[in-house]
């Protein structure tokens, strides 16, 4: 198993997760203006360093397949892994595979298995390096109590759980699941059925729009003894997680830059995603296992 991973968040679903030499992208979306700044999104210039690069597009909707995945330079490992309710929307000149709920498929390092979403498309678990990562996508329990009838919530509920029944009942070292405020008072009804069914180790909110007080809150208020709750809510802003112990040690670049006092605003946090495949353990030398630039 990998003793560490680097979880970077951007917007929305939108996260990488670096494992090794290996870059994982899921969701990722920059939507017009300056929601993600532009010194911040994804580039080629994350790219260096990384053997195999995975970008996973869970569903055809502008929150998961940005075209602008499409257009980072061939001469990078990538590989896009699509579900297939989005394949006519991926150039011809791309190297792509697509896949459907119940399927699996390989990339190099690196397994994928498609389940089941209570939206369009797919959710995904992907392991490599002996970690299990899980992207839901848009699987949720989607329901408006103030809103829907007692049998629409009740057909909602049931196939949630159905879904998540289906998921191999191992360990999930790191999780990605929608904390979306705009189903009311029950926003959290999924994420919470998630947590003590699946167990996962590390889950990271998603899909709460600008609320990042949504985000905020359900990380503080909801841990178990099997899951740790952290919440990534600046783009750029990264966990860095150690697996080699128990429960598993996680250190936030934005956290540690406020702890060191050094007064970090949002638009300046700027983490180069290759510097965590220069040492085995970021650890071990500096406080600071990340790159980042000095105040002016």
């Amino acid at each position: 198993m990998a003793k560490q991973a680097a979880v970077t968040f951007f917007h929305q679903s939108g996260f990488t997760v670096a494992v090794g030499k290996t870059l994982l992208i899921f969701s990722y979306w920059q939507p017009e203006g300056d929601v993600i700044p532009e010194s911040h999104r994804l580039s080629d210039r994350d790219f260096k360093g990384f053997n195999n690069i995975v970008v996973f597009v869970p569903r055809n909707s502008a929150e998961h397949n940005d075209p602008a995945i499409y257009t980072w330079k061939k001469a990078f490992p990538i590989t896009y892994v699509v579900s297939a309710d989005a394949k006519d929307t991926v150039p011809d000149d791309m190297t792509v595979r697509f896949i459907r709920e119940g399927e699996s498929l390989s990339v190099a390092n690196v397994k994928v298995t498609a389940y089941g979403s209570t939206d369009a498309g797919v959710s995904l678990m992907v392991k490599t390096a002996g970690l299990r990562i899980f992207h839901a996508g848009d699987l949720n329990l989607w329901h408006w109590r103030e809103e829907n009838t007692l049998r629409e919530i009740t057909r909602a509920e049931d196939e949630f759980y159905r879904l998540v029944g289906t998921i191999p009942n191992e360990q999930v070292d790191i999780c990605m699941f929608p904390v979306d405020p705009n189903l009311g008072g029950f926003y959290d009804a999924g994420a919470n059925h998630f947590i003590m069914a699946v167990k996962p180790s590390v889950f990271f909110p998603m899909h709460w729009g600008s609320r990042t007080e949504i985000a905020e809150d359900y990380a503080r208020r909801m841990h178990t003894a099997h899951t740790i709750v952290h919440a990534l809510t600046e783009p750029r802003e990264t966990a860095v997680i150690d697996f080699s112990v128990k429960p598993p040690m996680i250190r936030d670049t934005l956290a540690e830059r406020k702890f060191h006092g050094r007064g970090a605003l949002p638009q300046e946090i700027n983490v180069d995603l290759n510097v965590y495949i220069s040492s085995d353990d970021p650890f071990s030398e500096t406080d600071l296992p990340v790159d980042l630039p000095e105040q002016s």
